[in-house]
């Protein structure tokens, strides 16, 4: 994906290859308990799934962010789902795999919208009627 509003860049070329055991030992040195994978699209990654399975196992509180066009089917029931629905300003919407609404836990889940302007809100709450989403509390 190519987002207007893509705040990581940088992940669209370069890097370096680590294996998962690579990664767990980084993530262990940290001494935090919480894990977020992001950055572009994680599940686009031919190990994310793997990866997310592992940090569960070891009873790390996994959140992923998620733009919402990978299906989200295989993931760990564990790790906590923030889907990026793709509004209209994005250049993005058509790409939104719409299934994986349907997957998000009410209790657990979160849904993100960027709107740029009133086509978008209304995108955004049409998507958000359509699918009966919940809004948290104190947030509107």
């Amino acid at each position: 994906m190519r987002c207007t509003w893509c705040d990581s860049e940088y992940t669209f070329t370069g890097g370096d290859h680590l294996s998962i055991d690579e990664v767990m030992k980084r993530v262990r040195d940290f001494a935090c308990r919480l894990v977020e994978v992001t950055g572009g699209e994680p599940l686009a990654q031919r190990e994310a799934f793997d990866l997310i399975r592992r940090l569960c196992e070891e009873n790390y509180e996994v959140l992923i962010e998620t733009g919402g066009y990978v299906s989200t089917e295989d993931l760990d029931p564990r790790a906590k789902v923030i889907l990026d629905v793709k509004c209209p300003a994005s250049g993005e919407a058509e790409r939104n795999h719409w299934p994986n609404l349907a997957r998000l836990r009410p209790e657990l889940d979160e849904v993100k919208f960027v709107v740029a302007d009133r086509a978008d809100w209304d995108f955004a709450r049409k998507v958000m009627g359509t699918m009966t989403l919940k809004t948290a509390p104190g947030r509107s």
